[in-house]
């Protein structure tokens, strides 16, 4: 049985692909509906990301160390808990020692009474536990373990 393939005058038999005419317009439609289908499936994906927390490397957390407060030999941090993945710690030294701050084995510089650091670490999930390396500074209590969600 032969039908008329639209404005383009040619005819075309059904069922059979040996005789089945090219049809720009089904390409294009089955094109449009690939491209609409794509759409919708990152229409969903985004706002589902978000809403479940997916972290980006550009999400960063910082978190302030302080060396020698209370005491000469002592840490104290602004949050006992961060989230996992890159934490930038600023560390200052208001002791009257010089002091370092070492996590998830990285180290910082020396830092001078006054002066202050930066060292930007990756942290896994768990604990992860601090110190500084001077001689005798760690078993004399600056030391200490930081909660990683």
């Amino acid at each position: 049985m032969k039908r008329l393939a639209g404005r383009l005058g040619r005819t075309e038999t059904r069922g059979d692909p040996a005789t089945h005419a090219f049809d720009p317009r089904r390409t294009m439609r089955r094109t449009g509906m690939a491209v609409c289908a794509a759409l919708v499936t990152l229409a969903i994906a985004v706002p589902v990301s978000a809403a479940t927390g997916a972290t980006t490397a550009t999400q960063a957390t910082t978190l302030k160390v302080t060396a020698g407060k209370p005491t000469e030999f002592h840490f104290t941090l602004s949050k006992k808990s961060v989230a996992k993945g890159l934490v930038t710690f600023k560390v200052t030294n208001r002791g009257k020692l010089e002091h370092d701050f070492k996590i998830a084995g990285k180290t910082s510089k020396k830092v001078k009474p006054g002066k202050a650091t930066t060292l930007k670490v990756k942290l896994r999930k768990g604990k992860a536990k601090f110190l500084c390396t001077l001689p005798g500074h760690a078993a004399a209590g600056m030391k200490g373990t930081l909660v990683v969600k």
